[in-house]
């Protein structure tokens, strides 16, 4: 069976700053923070289990008062009859306008209306939002994480043991319409793979790396050792020069495998970016020298967990709980 969506979406182009909206801006989790519940699920022996929340954008409640012009079959039909059966909809007008009382795609403040409205409920679950990270919220038990939110726009990441996940499910689905997707397997461009009797996962992005490798024609492309040379030749002034949206464009999709999964061409990527306003064709090489190497890597994973086995044990060992969850940080503590 074949189906067709339609979506109605306002001109937010017209929006006055200041009047009918106030602020845009919407967090999301950051990757770094997706593997580590990722991490911390796998270590402790947790479920992942993948939301969808269903028109997300379209269940929230406005608080300023804006208005919009009707579809242009609007009136027709009310003038052919009520098929709405409303008492209220009795003018015809072609100037009559209507008021929103919940949020439209194409409205600036949408996002962050949604954003504060999960963000509200969690919390009122007894969910606090990390400071690090306004889309991560976590249940502590004791001063232990038991189970963690991932938000990311209308998509949610749910770590917890098998009671308490379903528990929290049934909470929000009283609230928000959602897909149970179930145990997650593949998440924002992320394949993620559990193995449970090793209580590992691994991530991978196999998928991503060979969509963006046949966007660029590159798929049958030879496999290289190194994502770099040893010596990048400087750009001479009179080196032709190519399209810099081609090259910004190349660069972008491998930023994301690089900051997902694949760190090892991220020197590659930084010095490469640096021909960014004006490339030429020498970086290009380069650059298409960095997807032959993630042609022969796109199937290199991040594995995580396996140390402790699921133990959540209360035992101390040498002052130290045993089996405690060890995170390590950059040197300047960010």
């Amino acid at each position: 069976m074949q189906r067709f969506k339609a979506r109605q979406v306002c001109g937010g182009k017209h929006q006055i700053e200041g009047i009918e909206y106030q602020a845009t801006y919407a967090l999301t989790a950051c990757l770094g923070h997706v593997r580590l519940a990722l991490v911390i699920a796998a270590i402790y022996d947790l479920e992942i289990h993948h939301m969808d929340v269903c028109t997300a954008f379209l269940g929230v409640d406005l608080e300023e008062e804006i208005y919009m012009h009707p579809l242009q079959r609007y009136v027709h039909l009310l003038q052919n009859g009520n098929p709405f059966n409303d008492p209220r909809l009795t003018k015809t007008s072609p100037k009559m306008v209507l008021r929103l009382r919940k949020s439209l795609y194409g409205l600036k403040q949408s996002s962050d209306v949604w954003y504060r409205t999960v963000k509200n409920f969690v919390m009122l679950i007894s969910f606090v939002a990390l400071l690090v990270d306004g889309g991560l919220f976590v249940l502590e038990d004791q001063s232990t994480v038991v189970t963690a939110v991932v938000l990311y726009v209308d998509d949610l990441l749910n770590t917890a043991n098998e009671g308490l996940i379903g528990q929290i499910k049934d909470q929000m689905k009283t609230t928000f319409w959602m897909h149970v997707l179930g145990s997650v397997y593949f998440y924002r461009g992320l394949n993620i793979e559990r193995n449970r009797e090793h209580d590992t996962i691994d991530i991978h992005q196999h998928s991503y790396i060979r969509t963006i490798l046949a966007k660029f024609r590159l798929e049958e492309s030879r496999p290289i050792a190194t994502p770099m040379a040893m010596k990048l030749h400087k750009r001479k002034p009179d080196n032709e020069a190519c399209n810099p949206t081609i090259y910004q464009l190349t660069i972008g999709s491998l930023i994301y495998a690089m900051t997902a999964t694949h760190p090892d061409i991220e020197y590659g990527i930084r010095v490469l970016s640096w021909n960014n306003h004006v490339p030429s064709n020498e970086p290009m090489v380069a650059l298409k020298r960095v997807f032959r190497y993630s042609n022969g890597t796109k199937d290199w994973r991040l594995r995580v967990g396996g140390a402790l086995g699921g133990a959540l044990a209360e035992s101390t060992l040498g002052g130290e709980r045993e089996g405690a969850l060890i995170c390590y940080v950059v040197s300047d503590y960010a």
